[in-house]
């Protein structure tokens, strides 16, 4: 996942960078770096986004709930 796509995913679920990051359980930072492309956004992450961003098109509000927080 590219850095872009990385970016349009969050948008597309609603998500701010810090919301995104406690979705996906790491620190603020780390999706900052994942969204600028210093750091490569980790498999299986990427697998979990294109999950939430399939034709379903589940919000990230609805994804934070799927998670139970």
């Amino acid at each position: 996942m590219t850095p872009d796509e990385y970016r349009q995913a969050i948008e597309r679920l609603g998500l701010s960078q810090v919301a995104a990051a406690r979705l996906l359980g790491v620190d603020a930072r780390t999706s900052r770096r994942w969204a600028s492309g210093e750091r490569d956004v980790p498999p299986p992450a990427v697998r979990f986004l294109r999950y939430l961003i399939a034709p379903t098109k589940k919000t990230g509000e609805q994804a934070m709930r799927m998670l139970g927080d």
